[in-house]
């Protein structure tokens, strides 16, 4: 279903960001007054200023960048590439201009070049901050535009109205808008890892195109950059997230925020992807995401990535490898584990079945009946230790399902307090094996017959 496409363009530090943010009512884009902050495309939904509850969606975009003017670390201008993806692909071009460093010779360069492709475009002077500034717009009709320049300052929300007015008129003319339907149901997959790991490969890879920036600068990617794609007729969006790194090695200020952000999408994920190389050992930062996905009842899929660099390969490696990760991550080493080359498109079709497959686990519900029909052969296969407080073992009346995603079980019993961590874990262990939970987190509660507390182990 095809919607309006609405693509912001403009130098950097000219606020397509923070426009971005106050269009879509989100703080998705990351801001800062440093040039050359975004790379990647990023998309969101703009809902309609009109009673029919229309919408379109825009797409933020980085700065136009040239050989005189170029804050970026890549050999190739790669931010410029995707910039023209989203102008290519979009119906109406926003263009925003810098009303307090006036005309420059980019802006014209720009302002050329959408003559040349003839694309529909909205004009506007951005951080006019007051009325007094307003006179300062003028000075862009030096650059040929015959339509009108609209004022604004995306950071005070002054003339948000008036633009999101023009913007909807604009793709009016050039398409139609259409209801967004937001009761579609999508899995969120956060990928996460170490800088350079191959997360954005691997999301393009998934997708089709070159939806994420790959260099091999480490830490391109900022933004965390959201992509829908439909698998087996169900619907999934891929968060690409910047790479997290240990906090003693972030220098950078921008480079902070977005681990802050990754680690924030951990929280919205439905599913985890933990993507570490296989050149290298699982690091304990490594570890320390999986065990933050774990700590947040989350389904991790763990993908070894540039399996071509490991040389001397046998029968044996990759199991050799899956077991020291396991090894390293101890009391959450069941997670799955897939291995996979992203440069020869190795086993990357596995991610999707295995995502699928946790998506599945993750929602499955079982009879109380049957969750107590392996809990008395647990207990009777492994009794648990005297409490010597009381003199006395822990009697476990009964067991049932009170939700899924995640699947929480709440187990009734005299003294939950004093049940043995090791013993919860094992039941734990008893419940995700023989109830078909899988791989995935089970969250396990113990209720004692005073409704105490309740005891909470991963």
């Amino acid at each position: 279903m095809d919607q309006g496409l609405v693509a912001i363009i403009g130098r950097p530090n000219v606020g397509k960001s923070t426009l971005f943010n106050r269009l879509t009512k989100s703080n998705s884009a990351l801001i800062h007054d440093r040039p050359g902050v975004t790379r990647d495309r990023l998309y969101g939904m703009v809902s309609s200023i009109k009673e029919d509850e229309t919408g379109y969606t825009v797409i933020d975009t980085g700065g136009f960048e040239t050989k005189d003017l170029y804050y970026q670390p890549f050999s190739k201008n790669i931010v410029w590439e995707q910039t023209e993806v989203a102008i290519k692909e979009s119906d109406v071009v926003l263009m925003v201009l810098d009303s307090r460093a006036g005309v420059h010779p980019h802006d014209l360069e720009l302002v050329n070049y959408l003559k040349k492709i003839q694309k529909p475009v909205v004009y506007v002077a951005n951080k006019i901050d007051g009325l007094e500034q307003t006179t300062a717009m003028w000075e862009f009709y030096e650059l040929g535009v015959n339509d009108d320049i609209l004022t604004c300052s995306a950071a005070h929300n002054r003339g948000i109205w008036e633009l999101s007015e023009a913007i909807e008129t604009k793709l009016s003319e050039v398409c139609t808008l259409i209801k967004t339907d937001v009761n579609i149901p999508t899995t969120k997959i956060a990928l996460i890892g170490r800088p350079n790991a191959g997360k954005s490969s691997i999301l393009n890879r998934l997708c089709g195109e070159q939806r994420s920036l790959v260099s091999e600068v480490a830490g391109t990617t900022r933004d965390t950059v959201d992509t829908p794609i439909v698998f087996n007729k169900n619907h999934y969006t891929l968060l690409d997230t910047a790479g997290v790194r240990r906090k003693k090695k972030i220098f950078d200020k921008i480079e902070g925020l977005s681990v802050i952000r990754s680690l924030r999408t951990i929280e919205q994920a439905d599913v985890v992807v933990l993507v570490i190389t296989a050149d290298e050992e699982i690091s304990d930062q490594d570890a320390r995401l999986a065990s933050l996905a774990a700590d947040r009842y989350k389904p991790l899929l763990i993908v070894v990535n540039k399996w071509d660099l490991v040389p001397d390969k046998d029968s044996n490696t990759a199991r050799e490898i899956e077991l020291d990760i396991r090894e390293k991550l101890k009391n959450i080493s069941y997670f799955p584990i897939l291995f996979t080359s992203c440069l020869q498109n190795q086993r990357i079709h596995n991610i999707m079945k295995e995502v699928e497959s946790l998506t599945a686990s993750y929602q499955i519900r079982i009879p109380t009946a049957r969750i107590n029909e392996v809990l008395e052969r647990a207990v009777h296969e492994h009794t648990p230790a005297l409490i010597r407080k009381f003199n006395k073992r822990v009697k476990f009346y009964f067991a049932t399902q009170v939700r899924t995603s995640p699947p929480t079980i709440v187990v009734k019993c005299n003294v939950a307090g004093e049940i043995q961590e090791s013993y919860k874990r094992y039941l734990v262990k008893r419940f995700r094996k023989d109830l078909g939970f899988g791989n995935v987190p089970l969250r396990l509660l113990f209720r004692g017959k005073d409704n105490e507390k309740l005891s909470n182990p991963r």
